[in-house]
């Protein structure tokens, strides 16, 4: 970045908010992947006007700019791989209104999601997507990834809840997509082309979300079994049965000796275990869990265990929460990758998954949500052993290639950033992926909004 590019930036963004500190550098150039890109030079994001300037200045100069909001995405969707500029959205943090009447949250993109929830809960309202991270991950990052989590089986992904964008353009034209409406058929639907744009289209400033009245009661019931096919069939019979169930998780084998070795919560062994959770009046949530539990024990399920009231209900999902830190029983490094197939294709996946960890002579725990087919697939490895460190991407193209196989897909909630760019053109229609290239063409020019992520260029396609 020359002087002139750099003076400019420093004007447009304010000298309070513009910095070239190595130290700062350092601090934004990872994310939640084990990659790191120093950025030239970090811009705090302090509103639409500023926002404006600072990428008429990147375009003026051709700058690269990568909006960032917690950093814990796990495809480097927030990693500065061109260098140019990181703008920092976490300061942007306000719920700016939660109107009860419309049903609607209106808030920035750096407020955390867990703070939304809870000032929504506040009210007699409920804000469903519920990322495994929504204790300090941001709205701003769950629309750019399309985020899910553990609720989707029943309440839909975060893309069915933005009802409107306030963004910035990479000319730095400030753009209004949707509103308060729960319904509009007006012009195309910019908004949902935006959610899940990983930050390659528009730098997002303002969230207009649709919020649903509090459920009034939960259950929980969990179950363990000896296979993987009488687990399957727990979860085909759940979705049958015309319950929709509100979560509805999965834990194989390697996951439940990890969680046993590191939180000692008394698991039995077993091949798998499904976790449910249930919401609504109380008389159809006794009645349904009585039906889930009868399902879950023709199944196979031994033992099945029906919570008798939210603190037991927590106890229940300790297991599920501990994964994250308890999958490095297994090794100090991992590939966190997140399938998803089709709902008939579960066991199968998982399946293929433990015997490509044969195969590479590696450790491959699969957790993840059965209730939509999304399994979140770590390769466990050393990454001291440059051998495992191979053996680890290999098998993740192995894995990818089952996945196709089965008609799924290569992520279900953690998008493509780079880590998946060279896989996309393997799943994507040649033809979808040129009108794709048009639309970042058409938002973005000059290239210069995060590039390198989402997209593969021509010359990676097969």
């Amino acid at each position: 970045m020359n002087s002139a590019a750099l003076q400019a930036l420093r004007q447009a963004a304010g000298p309070d908010y513009f910095s070239q500190d190595a130290g700062d550098r350092l601090i934004y150039a990872g994310d939640g992947t084990c990659f790191r890109y120093p950025p030239e030079a970090v811009v705090r994001a302090r509103g639409p006007e500023q926002i404006s300037r600072v990428m008429a200045a990147c375009g003026k100069y051709h700058v690269p700019v990568v909006p960032r909001g917690a950093g814990s995405g796990l495809t480097g969707g927030a990693l500065p791989v061109a260098g140019g500029v990181l703008l920092d959205m976490a300061g942007l943090n306000r719920i700016k209104a939660i109107r009860k009447r419309d049903q609607v949250a209106v808030a920035e993109p750096g407020v955390v999601t867990g703070e939304l929830q809870a000032a929504a809960e506040a009210q007699g309202l409920f804000y469903p997507p519920d990322p495994a991270s929504a204790a300090f991950c941001t709205l701003g990052g769950n629309v750019a990834e399309n985020a899910g989590g553990m609720r989707a089986v029943k309440y839909g992904v975060t893309r069915d809840y933005v009802l409107g964008l306030r963004a910035v353009l990479p000319d730095g034209r400030l753009l209004k997509t949707g509103g308060a409406n729960i319904k509009s058929v007006v012009g195309y639907d910019l908004t949902r082309l935006l959610v899940g744009s990983e930050g390659t289209l528009a730098v997002i400033y303002e969230i207009i979300l649709r919020l649903l009245p509090l459920p009034e009661d939960r259950a929980t019931i969990n179950a363990f079994y000896a296979d993987l096919d009488k687990a399957a069939r727990a979860v085909e019979g759940l979705l049958a049965s015309g319950i929709r169930p509100v979560a509805c998780e999965f834990m194989d084998g390697y996951c439940l000796k990890a969680v046993e070795s590191y939180a000692k919560l008394g698991l039995p062994p077993a091949a798998a275990m499904i976790l449910v959770d249930l919401d609504g009046p109380p008389e159809v949530v006794r009645r349904q869990s009585g039906q889930v539990e009868t399902i879950l024990q023709q199944a196979g399920g031994e033992p099945v265990r029906v919570a008798g009231d939210r603190a037991e209900a927590e106890g229940l999902w300790r297991a599920r929460r501990a994964m994250g830190p308890a999958v490095y029983q297994h090794g100090p490094g991992k590939l966190n990758e997140d399938v998803a197939v089709p709902l008939g294709s579960l066991a199968e996946m998982v399946r293929r998954a433990h015997l490509v960890g044969e195969k590479r002579g590696l450790v491959i725990p699969v957790f993840g949500h059965a209730g939509d087919g999304n399994l979140h697939i770590n390769v466990m490895h050393d990454p001291a052993y440059p051998e495992q460190v191979s053996q680890a991407h290999q098998a993740v193209s192995d894995l990818f290639a089952h996945c196709l196989s089965l008609g799924g897909t290569l992520s279900g909630e953690h998008g493509v950033g780079t880590t998946k760019l060279g896989f996309v053109g393997a799943e994507m229609d040649p033809v979808g992926l040129e009108l794709m290239r048009g639309i970042k063409k058409v938002f973005d020019p000059a290239g210069i909004l995060n590039p390198h992520k989402k997209l593969p260029p021509p010359e990676v396609l097969p």
